[in-house]
């Protein structure tokens, strides 16, 4: 499917992928999570505050690595797609036992360009990463209304630079990126993204 032709379905789609994903991470980062990771924080944010942040950068670090892959693998053809429906069919002829298992073909999809010099850089583990395991039955392996299968039929071939803008725009308004370049880590993928549509 044309995202071009379907932009405004297909930023919908994609924003509602993050709000999920927003929504499981708050459910599932507890108070332990943000007491290792608070320290040097104290001052700046409330406990609340700076869960808000972390849910947010993680939540817009796991979108734009899929969104990632899915130019990386169709759009350059740097590996073999996963995450469209040409790689999704594979995978589902090729493995019996774990034919739904998005979450294992999205890292699966993440360490071949882990392996490209290219790519290897942003596929680098990440304090964000780590949060991928609290997504799986939630996000990634959802039995109704997955984003992994409603995302599938959009080529990614066809994210023209007009609609890639309103895309990243929509989902990392400019107020978010103010709060939240510095805040944490860096996600590299994030930064990229964003910094070569010229968004920061």
């Amino acid at each position: 499917m044309n995202i071009s032709e379907n932009k405004t379905e297909f930023i919908n789609i994609m924003e509602d992928f993050k709000k999920e994903i927003e929504d499981t991470l708050n459910r599932s980062i507890y108070s332990s999570d943000i007491d290792e990771l608070r320290p040097g924080y104290e001052g700046k944010f409330s406990k609340e505050r700076f869960k808000e942040y972390l849910v947010k950068k993680n939540a817009l670090h796991i979108v734009f690595k899929y969104i990632f892959i899915r130019m990386m693998s169709e759009g350059e053809r740097l590996v073999n797609p996963k995450l469209n429906e040409e790689g999704i069919t594979n995978w589902k002829e090729m493995t019996k036992n774990y034919r739904g298992d998005y979450l294992m073909l999205f890292k699966i999809a993440s360490e071949d360009l882990r392996r490209i010099e290219k790519t290897r850089d942003f596929f680098e583990p990440t304090l964000y990463d780590k949060y991928l395991d609290k997504l799986e039955y939630s996000i990634f392996n959802k039995n109704n209304d997955n984003f992994i299968d409603k995302l599938k039929d959009y080529d990614f071939r066809t994210l023209d630079p007009n609609t890639a803008v309103s895309l990243f725009d929509c989902l990392y308004p400019s107020e978010d990126r103010e709060k939240l370049q510095g805040f944490l880590d860096e996600s590299y993928i994030t930064t990229y993204l964003v910094t070569s549509l010229g968004l920061m």
